[in-house]
């Protein structure tokens, strides 16, 4: 299997997150994606491959051009305020969010943007980020072009994630949708499902398609009215216009177990096949562990083969791009747990089975 990954991503080290008011180590940090790869690699499930470059057009296809802009000059513009010193930070959070719709956005100043588009404190926007986040959505457009040209699964090795980067802010680690940027890309040829696995509901994916008929959006995640993004992720919202259907939700309660969380499953793969699509892209998130700190789920590691068993088996085209994950000690093994269990699934099924889906 073709792994889309470069060292690269691992020069971006988030300095710290602000956590309930208070400084915290970052939890999306530097080497994420590497021990995934590592494991990977040493299972001989990868071949591993440098992403592509794309022009920055590929990008603003899903998100906002004057984002985009924001994110690759934020930490070279000087501060306006009286409390600054008017030099350029190298870590920037927002401070003051926009806190009516009644009033327009004129502020220029760099905090009003930081607030306009980023919507937590988790982010910083450092020097290294737009470098960082432009190569992980690289990663996942080389791996749609290998789709286009007929290869059957590909994983794109992320890092920083995507699925809560909506159009116009980043938030919850996430700087460019790298999903939502390969599922734009290969719309072109037919319809696209993302399925997201991740404990975290992506609100930024759900977004950005909540309207369209041509990328579908399903989701496995914690209860929201629990656990982050908390406004959005609910069993409700359903797709608008002519998006309707297309959007669809399955939040799980805490201490969700493998029986239920593989039943649950099967009724969003049921979902997904009434949509028909062309491709497949799976949001996978390793951090619906019961051992990951981010989550409160209780699935185990053989969870993740029996999930990979069932998705596989669909047998489409499938873009497998890298999410959340944050206990370093577990990725490894639950990703070559995972990918075995996709291979040898894979491997089962026979070409008209293909064929027919």
């Amino acid at each position: 299997m073709r792994v889309f990954y470069t060292p690269q991503l691992e020069e971006f080290q988030p300095p710290y997150q602000i956590h309930f008011g208070r400084v915290v180590e970052a939890s999306e940090v530097s080497g994420r994606a590497r021990c995934v790869v590592k494991a990977l690699h040493e299972a001989g499930l990868a071949e591993i491959a440098e992403p592509c470059r794309f022009p920055l057009e590929a990008i603003e296809a899903v998100h906002a051009p004057e984002y985009v802009r924001f994110l690759q000059n934020a930490n070279q513009m000087p501060f306006l305020d009286p409390e600054s010193d008017g030099k350029p930070f190298e870590v920037i959070f927002p401070t003051v969010f926009p806190y009516s719709d009644r009033w327009q956005q004129r502020a220029s100043a760099v905090m009003s943007l930081a607030s306009l588009y980023c919507f937590d404190t988790y982010t910083p926007i450092t020097p290294q980020v737009f470098e960082a986040a432009r190569l992980s959505a690289e990663c996942a457009l080389s791996g749609a072009e290998a789709l286009l040209s007929g290869e059957q699964t590909v994983f794109a090795a992320c890092r920083p994630p995507g699925h809560h980067a909506t159009r116009r802010q980043c938030g919850g680690y996430c700087y460019f949708n790298n999903a939502a940027v390969a599922a734009h890309r290969l719309s072109c040829a037919g319809r696209v499902v993302v399925l997201d696995v991740d404990f975290h509901h992506g609100n930024g994916t759900q977004e950005i398609f909540y309207a369209s008929d041509a990328v579908g959006y399903i989701s496995l995640h914690g209860d929201p009215a629990t656990t982050y993004p908390y406004f959005s992720g609910y069993a409700d919202e359903l797709g608008e216009g002519k998006g309707r259907g297309y959007t669809r939700n399955f939040p799980l309660p805490p201490q969700t177990d493998d029986r239920t969380y593989l039943k649950t499953l099967e009724e969003a793969l049921s979902a997904l096949r009434q949509m028909s699509p062309r491709f497949l892209i799976l949001s996978l998130g390793l951090d619906a562990h019961g051992e990951d700190p981010l989550a409160n789920l209780a699935l185990t590691t053989e969870c993740y083969a029996a999930m990979a068993q069932r998705i596989a088996y669909l047998g489409l085209p499938t873009l497998i791009v890298l999410e959340g994950g944050y206990n370093l000690n577990r990725l490894g093994e639950l990703a070559v747990t995972f990918f075995r269990a996709w291979e040898e699934t894979r491997n089962s099924i026979s070409p008209e089975k293909e064929k027919s889906v």
